[in-house]
């Protein structure tokens, strides 16, 4: 029979609370004898049911000490396990193998620490402290990026905002673009999904469309279908003396609102006044691919005053011109509007009522 030395804990009164040994015997006659064991307070164990039994014994000493505490009053400080639970509500692996085993290395590090609390406070406020400068970073190249690409961020907090569980992005056939986001969506989640969504849709090649129009005799003329029209003129069986009047209507268009305002119009019943809200300055672009003018062929764009007075056959620069000129003059009705209040509080204060 082989002994290692005695591992032992006595009492402080006499006696032994544990003693451990490892054990092992040569085999006689043959016989393969016994391999190295552990006897531990009257039992056989494998090392790893000893190792288990360790794990065991520290769990148990946090709670032998807090009942010191408690007999000096002192607060109880927390198990092993609470602490760890601390720990875990910090640390949130998302089941990532690389960071699970930081984790797994860090309590590691609390178990054993001689104040295993204190250990986890100063790594909590450690990770704390990151992740605030690291969401503040998010936060900051989030607001960049929907920046450079004019995309519009819309949270949902509304009424029906919690059944959005995952961020949308999407772009409107005016070309806006928009981002929607689940409230308290973490800004780094939302900003890597963005990129990946924006650059799969700006980049994706968008597939021509063709409409056609096909006769009872078979004849088929087909033409370009823009992206932006809102109709596909597209028929089957048509008479064939009508094709050329279909072709000749064949318009695609695509209608931009205006801004909603009261005017007061000579359009009335008998050339009277009327006053009514009407949609002004509101746009369309138009293209009828067999116009009988040249101009028609190609997209342009029609500005409506009000009805009965429209700006036609507008190029881009003809639009841009008229949002240039809108702009200056709504500055010019910014300088109207403050010197009319001027002029109201003028006039509140120094016009006499005169027989």
């Amino acid at each position: 029979m082989h002994l290692s030395r005695d591992v032992t804990i006595e009492q402080p009164g006499g006696g032994t609370v544990l003693d451990a040994h490892v054990m092992a015997e040569d085999g006689r006659d043959g016989s393969p004898g016994l391999a190295p064991f552990i006897g531990y307070c009257e039992t056989d164990l494998s090392a790893d049911e000893l190792r288990a039994e360790v794990t065991r014994i520290r769990a148990a000493l946090p709670g032998l000490l807090a009942l010191a505490d408690i007999a000096d009053g002192r607060p109880v400080a927390p198990s092993a396990a609470q602490v760890l639970d601390r720990l875990d509500r910090c640390l949130d692996t998302d089941s990532d193998p690389k960071v699970s085993a930081f984790v797994n290395y860090v309590k590691e590090l609390v178990g054993e620490a001689d104040a295993p609390a204190a250990t986890v406070e100063d790594i909590v406020f450690a990770i704390t402290r990151q992740r605030t400068r690291k969401s503040v970073g998010d936060r900051q190249a989030l607001t960049d990026f929907l920046a450079e690409h004019d995309i519009t961020h819309i949270s949902a907090n509304g009424p029906n905002g919690d059944l959005l569980t995952e961020p949308l992005y999407f772009r409107e056939r005016d070309g806006r673009r928009f981002l929607v986001t689940p409230v308290g969506a973490a800004p780094a989640e939302a900003l890597e999904y963005l990129r990946g969504a924006f650059n799969a849709q700006e980049q994706a090649a968008p597939q021509a469309r063709t409409w056609s129009i096909t006769t009872e005799s078979g004849a088929t003329v087909r033409g370009h279908l823009p992206a932006w029209a809102e109709d596909d003129p597209s028929k089957t069986d048509l008479p064939d003396n009508n094709l050329q009047f279909r072709l000749a209507d064949v318009t695609h268009y695509q209608a931009f609102p205006g801004q909603p305002m009261v005017i007061n119009t000579p359009f009335g019943i008998e050339g009277g006044r009327e006053i009514y809200e009407e949609n002004v300055l509101r746009a369309t672009i138009t293209c009828t691919p067999h116009s009988p003018a040249p101009a028609h062929r190609v997209p342009t764009a029609t500005i409506v005053v009000v009805e009965d007075c429209v700006m036609e056959d507008l190029d881009p620069q003809g639009v841009a011109d008229v949002a240039a000129k809108l702009r200056v003059q709504a500055k010019r009705l910014d300088q109207v509007a403050q010197q009319l209040a001027d002029a109201r509080a003028d006039w509140a204060a120094n016009a006499k009522l005169t027989a």
